[in-house]
């Protein structure tokens, strides 16, 4: 298990692994990594523009220190998985990844909704699929859904490579089907089955 300093002065906290392999600890979010969260969008800000609206509140501690107790409260509720990852090689005790899964409906639907996002200088080297690909599969069968859902920029072309190498089939494509940095963006509608 790693040690975890979360706040740059030493001090460490215990976290609970939710998976881990070869290439990555995964830990389930921590209120206490509200700083390592404001750092990993500040290093990222650019490299995340096409992913997600990017906001000064996100480089802020405090934004962090109010959202992360959602988050690890809709997962102790079964309601999302939120995975912070950090890199057992070259790791500096930093996030390397998020990788999390919204909206988990049980009942006739059986489905969630991922999201992932990598340390632009980790990118190109396959370590996003090496933490998405087995959370992926745990998510499915802890959970026992039928469907991961995934949406990416039609330009966003590494998505869109990871997404199919994880195994999602493209379904549709949405006109105007999410804000972006204050504009309606396009997105293609992918799927992965819990038998592909």
């Amino acid at each position: 298990m790693m040690n975890l300093n979360t706040d740059g002065m030493g001090a460490s906290v215990q976290a609970t692994i939710w998976l881990e392999n070869e290439h990555w600890w995964l830990y389930a979010v921590h209120p206490s990594f509200a700083g390592l969260y404001a750092r990993f969008h500040a290093r990222n800000r650019e490299h995340l523009q096409m992913a997600m609206t990017q906001t000064p509140e996100l480089e802020r501690t405090e934004y962090w220190e109010g959202e992360l107790p959602r988050r690890q409260a809709a997962m102790e509720a079964g309601q999302a998985v939120h995975l912070v990852g950090f890199p057992k090689e070259g790791g500096d005790g930093e996030i390397g990844c998020l990788n999390s899964y919204w909206a988990i409906e049980h009942g006739d639907f059986r489905a969630c909704t991922i999201s992932f996002m990598v340390e632009h200088s980790l990118q190109g080297r396959g370590l996003m699929y090496a933490a998405a690909a087995p959370a992926c599969r745990e998510v499915l069968s802890r959970y026992r859904l039928h469907r991961i859902m995934a949406t990416h920029l039609p330009e966003n072309l590494r998505s869109a490579k990871l997404l199919r190498r994880l195994g999602f089939a493209v379904e549709g494509y949405a006109r105007d089907f999410i804000i972006i940095n204050g504009q309606w963006r396009d997105n293609v509608l992918l799927s992965l089955l819990e038998d592909s």
